[in-house]
């Protein structure tokens, strides 16, 4: 298997630009349709054509990548090797599937395949992720430039160049301490919803759902027992065969 690095430095960039600028950046969709944007994004394109803005995206991308290619890969800490790997889930339309992405480690893959913890990653340092093993699989081989954008955008979560890191760092060691003192009890899910995302919010989003009879509220259940079921075979089934070829080399 190769370094998420590697594949960084072997693919073809101007596709991966494009992919990641596809299927992961959201702002020129809200740009569009006039959704909000962050100050910091609207001071820097208020002057800006749709297809200026674009170009912009576009070339920022393609700076992260290139900067990402020069970064040296961490030692590998404590044995705990990771590895990205891919399987498909149901996609919104429910006939279609498209590739999930997950992150595991090496040794808990091996000791319990069905049951070992899929982690995220967007608060590790990019010379950690840069070192994630990529699986052979076939079906990660044949999504390959879908896996390694989504890579890019887990890891891009703080920003280009990890700017936003020690803050988000900083505010998790917070939310921490918040939950062991018992500061972010809720009573209910309506009242953590109220909390978390306003009370008006809340409302509207609330008012904005079907009124579901008993006969579809039994149906969705089982759409999406079934969504789930699909899922947690296909990712058994290529955690498997993952399994298998670690044990073969």
């Amino acid at each position: 298997m190769k370094t998420v690095k590697s594949y960084l430095i072997s693919l073809d960039t101007d596709r991966l630009v494009e992919d990641y600028f596809r299927d992961h950046c959201k702002a020129l969709s809200e740009y569009y349709y006039g959704g909000p944007l962050d100050d910091e994004v609207d001071e820097r394109i208020n002057t800006m054509t749709i297809s200026e803005f674009a170009e912009d995206q576009l070339r920022l991308i393609r700076e992260y990548i290139e900067y990402l290619k020069g970064i040296e890969i961490a030692e590998v800490q404590d044995g705990k090797q990771g590895i990205i790997y891919a399987y498909s889930v149901l996609d919104g339309d429910w006939i279609s599937t498209v590739a999930c992405t997950e992150l595991v480690y090496m040794d808990e893959l091996i000791e319990d395949p069905e049951n070992c913890e899929d982690y995220g990653y967007m608060l590790n340092k990019f010379s950690e992720i840069l070192g994630f093993l990529v699986a052979d699989n076939k079906y990660t081989q044949a999504h390959i430039y879908e896996v390694i954008s989504d890579v890019l955008w887990e890891a891009s979560w703080t920003g280009y160049r990890q700017e936003g890191l020690q803050e988000e760092l900083d505010d998790l060691e917070e939310f921490e301490n918040a939950k062991e003192e018992d500061l972010l009890h809720y009573d209910s899910v309506d009242d953590m919803g109220k909390q978390l995302l306003g009370a008006d919010y809340y409302r509207e989003m609330q008012a904005r759902e079907p009124q579901e009879t008993e006969e579809s509220k039994k149906l969705l259940e089982e759409a999406n027992r079934a969504r789930v079921e699909y899922k947690l075979c296909s990712r058994l089934r290529e955690r498997t065969i993952l399994l298998n070829q670690l044990r073969e080399e």
